[in-house]
């Protein structure tokens, strides 16, 4: 998985160099021909907004950092599509998107588009996902990247785009330290960086070397994004997740996780001196004001980092557990973050409007453009030629031309897995309340009894 995810990247790579030639009609043809032509650039085939009832579209979202663009998005394809009346309700950025949905579902007034996770989320829902294997996007979607929304060749869920994540680190910063961030391939490399960085506070004008958080709204942080560290960075994550599964593989005694303990005690040495408090606008603002040199975060903080800084000149570093060249150290972790997906139980015209939305997303020139330049996103799509020009979009091209990525593992886990188990156990951690031992025999116990549950 390792291999197709990099190959995926290194794909949109290649594919952003190419020219863009998007047809607009033969214009020695009939006229009402080159209308037709033209209509289909920014339509999404096979649509049409004769006689066409009246219908509301209900979304739920949990992607706090886009709401301004997926509105701007919205108004344009109801200019498109008169009949069609968009209403989008967004939950995250710290709040629990999942129980809120949960909420949404069990309420009666279900949404008619949802975004899930991934394969654990696609088996708990699966009695209300409309296949969309028909759909003309699902042929242009990058390979592997449908994978985990795929069961029996039916295909569930439109990918939102492709992530990556790992330390943000404050170029300028690291060049007047004179750190070489390129040579941080390493735990130790990364540990002697913080050291310098700390023994310099005062002259880079930082607070903490790091932001990170165990708690408040950024609690996912670690629970989810730090803690998919050892499960991708396994010799074969897929095996050893199915191990787990089957009782064959134990988070103790497994060295990936062991070594995963110390990484999390440099995070707690050189971050805020109290990380059940920090929020996510307290990890990404402090950042993006100068406060701190390095940010564990993904490119979705880009808008935010922008706003406040638009000067700044960021790049990723890995998260390195150890010091063993045949680990891969030097790498970071990218997947789709999350799937699109219809409401099998909505009425057939409102299943008609959803996927003639999620078809505009995709594959008009208005949704390129939203995908790409409004929200800086790595699209799914070969069919999207525009190139992301962000510079954490540009980052993770990088090391994935070059073969440094690790999938996203947390998506395989029992459902409660992150929210509850990973979440109470690197808190516990952190204040002290287990030792690396108990740490991991928490989280054992705690995959054991969700996936008795699910069983």
């Amino acid at each position: 998985m390792k291999k197709m995810v990099a190959l995926l990247l290194a794909t949109v790579l290649i594919l952003s160099a190419c020219s863009q030639g998007t047809s607009e009609g033969d214009q020695t043809s009939a006229n009402t021909q080159a209308e037709t032509t033209d209509q289909q650039s920014t339509q999404p085939s096979g649509s049409s907004t004769e006689e066409k009832e009246d219908v509301t579209l209900e979304i739920f979202q949990f992607k706090v950092e886009i709401v301004e663009q997926l509105d701007a998005l919205i108004k344009d394809f109801e200019a498109e599509y008169p009949y069609i009346d968009v209403v989008i309700d967004t939950v995250g950025g710290g709040q629990d998107y999942g129980g809120a949905f949960r909420s949404r579902m069990n309420s009666g007034n279900e949404p008619d588009i949802f975004n899930i996770g991934g394969p654990t989320d696609r088996d708990q829902w699966i009695d209300f996902l409309e296949p969309l294997t028909d759909q003309p996007w699902v042929e242009n979607s990058f390979d592997g990247t449908l994978d985990m929304m795929t069961i029996d060749g039916e295909v569930y869920g439109q990918p939102y785009n492709l992530e990556g994540y790992g330390l943000i680190y404050n170029v300028s910063m690291f060049e007047e330290a004179g750190i070489d961030a390129s040579s941080i391939k390493t735990l130790t490399q990364l540990r002697e960086a913080f050291a310098k960085l700390e023994s310099m506070k005062d002259t880079l004008g930082i607070d903490n070397v790091l932001s990170f958080s165990v708690g408040d709204t950024a609690w996912w942080t670690a629970a989810i994004h730090a803690m998919n560290i050892p499960f991708a960075k396994q010799e074969d994550p897929m095996y050893f997740i199915q191990g787990l599964k089957d009782g064959t593989q134990t988070m103790a005694g497994n060295d990936r996780f062991m070594a995963f303990t110390d990484l999390l005690d440099l995070y707690f040495e050189y971050s805020y001196s109290d990380l059940m408090t920090v929020s996510y606008d307290d990890q990404v603002g402090n950042f993006a004001l100068g406060k701190t040199a390095v940010l564990h975060q993904g490119n979705w903080t880009i808008g935010m980092i922008s706003e406040i800084d638009p000067e700044m000149k960021i790049a990723f570093l890995p998260h390195p557990l150890n010091d063993d060249s045949s680990w891969p150290n030097g790498s970071i972790p990218v997947g789709v973050p999350n799937y699109w997906c219809v409401n099998k139980t909505s009425p057939d015209n409102e299943k008609e409007a959803a996927k003639l939305f999620l078809d505009y997303m995709a594959s008009s020139d208005r949704g390129a453009k939203f995908l790409v330049e409004d929200c800086s996103f790595i699209p799914a799509f070969g069919n999207i030629t525009l190139e992301p020009s962000d510079q954490l979009a540009a980052s993770i091209i990088e090391y994935s031309a070059k073969g440094y990525t690790v999938p996203w593992m947390w998506m395989y886990a029992p459902s409660g897995f992150t929210d509850i188990t990973t979440k109470d156990a690197i808190q516990n951690y952190y204040l002290g309340n287990y030792d690396k031992q108990a740490f991991v025999e928490a989280l054992d116990a705690g995959w054991q009894d969700l996936s008795a549950v699910t069983e």
